[in-house]
């Protein structure tokens, strides 16, 4: 609901100025970004959370790749209460209009939801449905395989159905809001699927640094 909503105040706002606001520059053929983040209590009891998480882009014409990782660990009085780690390499070729093909591999190790280690491998069309200066969203659907090695009873490996949605808001010269959504269906067992929900917002502190603030959902049905 959270994806749908962003994606129709986008549309709300975008439309009205699609005829007159100038077409975006082109996006560089090289980005990357690399965050980090640490909390550290101490007292009655002493807690600590390190996280990080990295992303880069290279576009070389017409192909984009794109590999990102995450690592987040909670640990309370020295006892580790949460860890997970999780990585996406992805490729994809414009094909005619707005249109791409692309193929993707991700992966996610997450013990304390009950997941030793999940492989995704899918493929499909995507395509960008807003670009102006201020807005942009994109989608992708398609279909591939998953094997899940659980940290309680069998593992799974079955065949997927797969859709994603990524929304971007300019909210000003130095600040944007983003939210990425995603979601993954066991074929043929339908009430065996998954949905991710990543959003942030991020502020220029300058050149270089960015503060952000985001938050991750991630549902197993």
């Amino acid at each position: 609901m959270r994806i749908l909503a962003a994606a129709s105040l986008a549309a709300l706002i975008a439309s009205p100025a699609l005829s007159q606001a100038p077409a975006p520059p082109p996006p560089p053929f090289r980005e990357g970004t690399v965050e980090a983040s640490f909390v550290g209590t101490t007292g009655n009891s002493s807690t600590q959370s390190v996280g990080y998480g990295s992303e880069v882009i290279v576009r070389p014409t017409p192909w984009e790749t794109r590999f990102k990782l995450g690592y987040v660990r909670n640990n309370v009085d020295g006892v580790t209460k949460a860890q997970a780690i999780n990585g996406l390499a992805r490729g994809q070729r414009k094909m005619w209009g707005g249109a791409s093909f692309f193929a993707q591999y991700q992966f996610l190790a997450d013990k304390f939801a009950g997941t030793n280690s999940r492989h995704t491998a899918d493929a499909g069309i995507s395509g960008q449905l807003v670009q102006t200066a201020t807005h942009s969203l994109a989608a992708d659907a398609g279909g591939g395989y998953s094997t899940d090695k659980r940290t309680a009873g069998s593992g799974v490996s079955t065949a997927i159905a797969s859709a994603g949605a990524l929304y971007k808001w300019k909210l000003s010269a130095t600040s944007d809001f983003t939210e990425e959504a995603r979601f993954v269906g066991a074929v043929p067992k339908g009430a065996d699927w998954r949905y991710t929900n990543a959003a942030s917002v991020a502020a220029k502190v300058d050149t270089v640094l960015s503060l952000k603030v985001s938050n991750t959902i991630r549902y197993v049905h």
